[in-house]
């Protein structure tokens, strides 16, 4: 009863707000027709199909949903997550599908904390991770439940997923466990990497092209005179003990390159395609170029020299305040980064905050294939069972639903009657409540918290659609950013999925060896005190690199990705 008076008291406010800003301001195209009642909606996307046995069964994924409360561990340190109730999505699903998720903190500490769970067996009832060695290991563990017993009786599922990605996600035994998030079916890829300007100095500074490397250091140069409290060029937090630097000058420095080629992290490629094979990246033209080039802007006092240490707070800090001129990261067009940042500067001056802008490139690069943004059908993490579990499938019904339209609806865009109330052809319709809010209070509100099921195709398209409905001033910063530049600057990753070898296996040690090599050779590279130094320390590396077994590293990524290619049909 709480959480509905809670949740009613929520829609109350925003209803209540909504109709005070249309009697101040009049209409400003939203639709004030009565909400849709939750029947009519659910029935919008009813259907079935007939079974082998003759009977029709329903294929409405609401339907289907059984009240169940579980539990559920996010393995990530940055991620702490609010309570349900505190989120009106959450109120929501709880109120019309009987369903409540129970967060378990990580504390900061994700992966001991998950190990430790793993060795005592007490496993929450659901598990937020990425795919690969901890996964495998709870399937060796037998600690996961294998969902293909509900693949016939969820039908919708392996529909809107895509059975080749479902394929893709199957483990060694040949049964699937995962359940993806942010996957993405259909041609349309997406990423959220990006160069943003801060508009206020690139304006008073004439706003000069900006295009490419050279233009790049012209322009940091002349911010480096005109405004010496300000950083000319900053990257993204570290990942993985990578800094972002190298990753985004690199997409720049070839046709067809992307970060993932030259990173050591998890689900990265860390080998360069060529032919039918992967090759060193020491070896890489367009590598040492940028490796070269991060190592002339280091030394030239036009980047920042925390690129190796600071964390996503400082930067953050640093872009709300408007110090950076130029900032490029993987995430620049997401909330709590260009776009907090943005919406922040631009409530206390209009003509201030962050434009996105097409990737910068070198000289001789075509635009058209410039990739800072790399993508994955199979999305970015997934969502395991385990057997801890008491009612594994009233769960796996909850998450076949919150993959669906209406369930990516609910969770990305609120629940009918606070920014929306009618939904025509799947895109809801603002409302004055959304056309008129106020983007700092509404990134408040963190609709979208919790929806680890993500389904790309829809939510990317549907957004785009409901932009199209709304006047200029009103329109999502994010969301133009993406449609029109991340979005198109994102290259599909898919064939080169599960290119992380098992940690114990051979070729695991090999890269487990590779990885802590490139975390401290790459920062010597770029803070060195010459070009010639820098030239020699690659050098080293490539030696050091081979000693330590990249060539028989590389054979193992290359047999794999080329199964890969055979799983998709391109081969």
């Amino acid at each position: 009863m709480n959480r509905k008076k809670s949740f009613r008291g929520l829609l109350a406010i925003v209803i209540g707000l909504s109709l005070m800003l249309t009697a101040c301001s009049g209409s400003k195209g939203g639709n004030t027709s009565e909400p849709a009642n939750n029947a009519a909606a659910a029935n919008s996307t009813n259907q079935t199909e007939q079974p082998k046995g003759g009977e029709a069964v329903s294929t409405n994924p609401r339907e289907k949903v059984k009240p169940v409360t579980f539990t559920q561990f996010v393995n990530y340190d940055w991620y702490t997550a609010p309570t349900w109730d505190e989120r009106p999505h959450g109120q929501w699903i709880t109120e019309n599908l009987g369903v409540t998720m129970e967060p378990v903190q990580s504390n900061g500490a994700a992966a001991t904390k998950l190990n430790s769970m793993i060795v005592s067996g007490q496993l929450p009832d659901t598990i937020v991770l990425d795919r690969g060695k901890d996964v495998e290991r709870m399937v060796d563990a037998g600690k996961l439940v294998a969902l293909d017993p509900y693949l016939e009786k969820y039908p919708e599922f392996v529909a809107t997923v895509g059975e080749e990605t479902l394929n893709m996600l199957r483990s060694g035994d040949g049964k699937l466990y995962q359940i993806p998030n942010w996957f993405i079916s259909g041609d349309n890829g997406n990423g959220n990497a990006a160069y943003l300007v801060n508009s206020k100095i690139y304006n008073e500074l004439g706003a000069p092209a900006l295009e490419t490397w050279s233009d790049l250091e012209a322009y940091l140069k002349l911010v480096k005179q005109k405004y010496p409290d300000i950083v000319p060029l900053d990257f993204g937090e570290i990942r993985d003990g990578e800094s972002q630097m190298l990753g985004m000058l690199y997409s720049g420095a070839a046709n067809d390159r992307t970060p993932a080629f030259i990173s050591a992290g998890s689900g990265s490629v860390f080998g360069i395609p060529n032919g039918d094979k992967l090759t060193s990246m020491y070896e890489d033209e367009a590598f040492v170029k940028t490796a070269l080039f991060a190592n002339h802007i280091m030394r030239e006092g036009l980047t920042s020299q925390d690129a190796f240490t600071q964390t996503r707070d400082q930067i953050l800090e640093k872009l709300k305040k408007g110090k950076i001129a130029v900032f490029a990261a993987y995430d620049a067009v997401v909330e709590g980064i260009g776009r907090e940042a943005n919406n922040q500067l631009k409530a206390i001056d209009p003509a201030d905050g962050y434009d996105v802008i097409w990737p910068i490139h070198d000289e001789g690069v075509d635009k058209g294939k410039v990739y800072p943004s790399g993508y994955n059908t199979l999305g970015w993490n997934v969502n395991v069972i385990t057997t801890n579990a008491k009612d594994p499938e009233a769960i796996f019904a909850y998450m076949n639903w919150a993959v669906s339209e209406e369930g990516q609806r609910i969770f990305f865009f609120g629940p009918e009657g606070l920014f929306y109330d009618t939904v025509e052809d799947g895109v809801p319709v603002p409302n004055d409540a959304y056309i008129d809010r106020d983007p700092k209070k509404y990134d408040e509100l963190k609709i979208g918290e919790f929806n680890w099921y993500g389904n790309t195709s829809y939510v990317d398209t549907t957004k785009g659609k409901r932009e199209q409905l709304l006047p200029g001033e009103a329109q999502d910063w994010t969301t133009v950013a993406q449609t029109t530049v991340s979005f198109l600057t994102s290259m599909n990753l898919t064939e080169f999925s599960n290119l992380d070898p098992v940690p114990n296996s051979k070729e695991g040690i090999i890269m487990q060896r590779l990885r802590d090599h490139y975390k401290q050779v790459i920062p010597k590279v770029v803070f060195a005190k010459s070009e010639e130094e820098a030239r020699k320390l690659i050098d080293e590396a490539k030696a050091e690199a081979d000693k330590l077994g990249y060539p028989q590293l590389l054979e193992w990524k290359t047999a794999k990705w080329q199964e890969n290619l055979k799983i998709m049909g391109k081969k």
